[in-house]
């Protein structure tokens, strides 16, 4: 809702509502997991991308109230189902990793339209600060996660060499492929990158 009625609507309102509430999710489904795994190693990353994500959510919904408006819920009817999945110390952490996907940066539009002047300075900067940590907590878990499949003798793409005797001694790095792929925080991150490209295209 807006509270001002003079102020001119911005057309980035969607990007920073649909940044808000994927990570604050995320920071849900990061902290869930790191209170289930036994691997103290993997849940300290986990804790810390954790703690990142519920804080970019929080601060993306003061923007939004700055700007003169509120931040829109919209309910997943799936996500206590990916929560309990998160939360259940019976399902392994391999079975709980992202999938490798082909690699693909989803900030690439949003850094253009940073550089063509599109959002107000305070916006602007907030989301260079944003995608340059988004950026570090993608590498940390990209690696927490070739951890994760190596120690369980599984290959990953660029890898086909990785074998269960390995059991953490010179453990696999993170594939090629998977270097620049910034979805890999949640299945959350990928509804993200949707709802990015969604505001984006109507702005």
């Amino acid at each position: 809702m807006q509270t001002s009625a003079t102020a001119k609507k911005p057309a980035y309102l969607g990007l920073l509502n649909a940044i808000s509430l994927a990570e604050t999710e995320a920071g849900v489904y990061l902290r869930a997991w790191a209170d289930a795994t036994c691997d103290e190693e993997l849940a300290c990353t986990l804790r810390l991308v954790a703690a990142r994500e519920t804080s970019h959510g929080m601060l993306f919904c003061r923007m939004l109230g700055e700007l003169g408006y509120d931040l829109r819920q919209k309910p997943d009817p799936k996500s206590a189902e990916r929560i309990a999945k998160y939360a259940n110390p019976k399902i392994s952490d391999l079975d709980k990793l992202p999938k490798e996907r082909e690699e693909k940066d989803p900030f690439g539009d949003i850094e253009k339209a940073m550089a063509e002047g599109v959002y107000d300075p305070v916006t602007c900067n907030m989301l260079a600060w944003y995608i340059c940590e988004e950026r570090d907590s993608g590498k940390k878990l990209r690696e927490a996660y070739a951890r994760v499949r190596a120690r369980a003798g599984v290959a990953t793409k660029g890898n086909g060499a990785a074998k269960a005797m390995n059991h953490g001694n010179g453990m696999a790095g993170p594939s090629e492929d998977a270097k620049a792929i910034m979805a890999c925080m949640t299945e959350g991150f990928n509804r993200l990158e949707k709802s990015i490209q969604k505001a984006m295209a109507r702005a």
